[in-house]
C-alpha cells in the first residue's frame, strides 16, 4: 500500500488521464478497501475534462474492490449518477459492477429502481447484466417485474435465459398476482406467454390451476383468450410427451 501511497502524491496533480488509468488500472488488479481513499480524490477533485477519460477505469476499480467487500452508498449513488450521463460501453461496465457489488453490498432502493430502468436499455449485454444483478437479490421487488415481463418479448436466447431464471423461483399464484399487478398481463406477446409457460410449468395438473384462474380474471377478453389458447396448445404438447 505503501508504493501505491507514492504513485498516488505523484500522479494526482498531474491531470494526466493515462497515468491515472495506469494507476487505476494497478488498484483493480489489486483490489483492497484501502484503494477506496484513493478513489474518492479522483471522485470528487478530478476536472470535468479528465474525469470523463478515466471513469470507465473507475468504474472497474470500484466494481473490483466491491467483490470483496461491502462498498458504501456513497460509491453506489455515484454509480448511478454516472449511469445516466455515460455511453453504451460505460454503463455496461457500471451495471457489470453493480453485478460484484450485489454479492457483497445490499443493493438500496436507488440501485434497484436503476437496475429496472436498465431493463428497457436497447443494448442487449446491459439487459443481460442487469438480470443477473436480480438474481443477486433475495427477493425481487415486485415493481421491477413490469420491466422483466417487456423483457421476455425479446428475441435474444440470453435475455430469455435470465428472465427464465428469474421466473423459476416464482409459483404460479405469485407469477398470476404479478400479471394481475398494473395490467402487467397486456405486456406479453404471444411468444413470451409460451416462453413463460415453459419456464413454469412442467405439470398438467399446475397448469390446469393456472388457465383456471385465467378463466375466472377479469382481464380484457382478447388478452385472456391469446393466454388461454397458449395453454391449450401447452397442455396438449406436455400430454404427448407423457
Amino acid at each position: 500500500m505503501a508504493l501505491f501511497k507514492q504513485e498516488f502524491d505523484d500522479i494526482k496533480e498531474s491531470n494526466n488521464p493515462d497515468k491515472i488509468n495506469d494507476f487505476l488500472i494497478k488498484l483493480s488488479e489489486n483490489p483492497k478497501e484501502q484503494s477506496l481513499k484513493f478513489l474518492d480524490f479522483f471522485i470528487n477533485e478530478t476536472e470535468e475534462g479528465i474525469y470523463e477519460k478515466i471513469k470507465l477505469n473507475l468504474v472497474y476499480c470500484i466494481g473490483e474492490i466491491g467483490s470483496l467487500t461491502k462498498i458504501e452508498d456513497f460509491y453506489l449513488q455515484k454509480l448511478i449518477d454516472m449511469y445516466y450521463i455515460s455511453d453504451r460501453w460505460v454503463r455496461n461496465e457500471i451495471i457489470q459492477a453493480i453485478v460484484k457489488l450485489s454479492k457483497k453490498s445490499n443493493l438500496n432502493e436507488n440501485v434497484i429502481l436503476l437496475i429496472g430502468n436498465t431493463l428497457n436499455d436497447d443494448y442487449p449485454p446491459i439487459k443481460i447484466n442487469a438480470l443477473k444483478v436480480l438474481l443477486n437479490l433475495t427477493q425481487v421487488p415486485d415493481f421491477v417485474f413490469i420491466n422483466i415481463f417487456r423483457v421476455l418479448n425479446s428475441k435474444d436466447s440470453a435475455v430469455l435465459e435470465g428472465c427464465g431464471r428469474i421466473f423459476k423461483h416464482l409459483d404460479m399464484y405469485k407469477l398470476f398476482g404479478l400479471l394481475n399487478q398494473l395490467d402487467n398481463y397486456k405486456i406479453l406477446k404471444q411468444r413470451a406467454i409460451r416462453s413463460l409457460l415453459i419456464i413454469q410449468f412442467k405439470s398438467i395438473i399446475n397448469l390446469e390451476s393456472f388457465r383456471e384462474m385465467i378463466l375466472s380474471s377479469n382481464w380484457i377478453d382478447s388478452y385472456r383468450l391469446n393466454y388461454l389458447k397458449e395453454i391449450d396448445t401447452f397442455q396438449r404438447i406436455i400430454a404427448k410427451n407423457l
